[in-house]
């Protein structure tokens, strides 16, 4: 095997690496997010318990990928998928965190909770699961179009978020929703905000990986 089919074949293997680490990320978040939305405390318990295997992930794909670095000595655009992937990791695996976090503030509610502010949060995790699902997806063909598409939808989660704070604000001003409810339910809000941005952050560096340069800047 010649030194370039080598470091093929390393790259081959940290790519299905990374697209595992990603989908079990995704398979986490949306179980997170059918726990907050049906209130299903076991689910919630189950997504919290395997959050141990995305950080498993990150940790030896970090491995993997320094290795790489280290032993076949990369140039040009493999340098940059082998580094782009070494700083998406750290994303993947806080969306991770974050659907963990979701399962967790799920315990705290319960089914009486008030629907008035259950559709903005449940479009909200429509939208950054979508983004996620996309960047994944990009991720595994380095698909710049659709690591822009992602990137521009992430507005719309932001405005989102603004309606919920508007709308809890005007519950709580007219008593209409418990306060121990609100700070929960804000606080999910803010970590499918946060998903959001974790999204966009794994498209910016796909767009590197294939342009070199990372928000505006060129790196190498």
């Amino acid at each position: 095997m010649t030194l370039r089919q080598s470091l093929l074949q390393s790259i081959e293997e940290l790519k299905k690496e990374v697209a595992a680490m990603a989908d079990l990320a995704l398979a986490n978040l949306r179980e997170g997010l059918v726990a907050f939305k049906t209130t299903d405390q076991e689910l919630a318990n189950q997504v919290m318990r395997k959050d141990d295997e995305v950080d498993r992930y990150e940790e030896e794909i970090a491995k993997q990928a320094l290795k790489i670095i280290w032993k076949e000595q990369p140039v040009a655009s493999d340098l940059r998928l082998v580094t782009g992937i070494l700083k998406l990791i750290t994303d993947l695996e806080r969306i991770g965190d974050h659907a963990s976090d979701i399962a967790e503030m799920t315990l705290h509610l319960d089914k009486t909770r008030n629907m008035r502010v259950m559709p903005i949060s449940s479009k909200m995790a429509e939208i950054v699961e979508e983004m996620v699902l996309e960047s994944i997806q990009a991720l595994v063909k380095v698909d710049i179009e659709l690591a822009r598409k992602v990137i521009g939808r992430d507005d719309a989660v932001d405005d989102l978020f603004q309606q919920l704070i508007t709308k809890m604000t005007k519950e709580l001003k007219e008593d209409k929703l418990d306060p121990n409810e609100a700070i929960y339910v804000l606080m999910v809000g803010k970590y499918f905000e946060r998903v959001g941005d974790h999204a966009v952050n794994i498209a910016e560096w796909i767009i590197f990986m294939k342009s070199g340069t990372h928000k505006n800047t060129l790196l190498f």
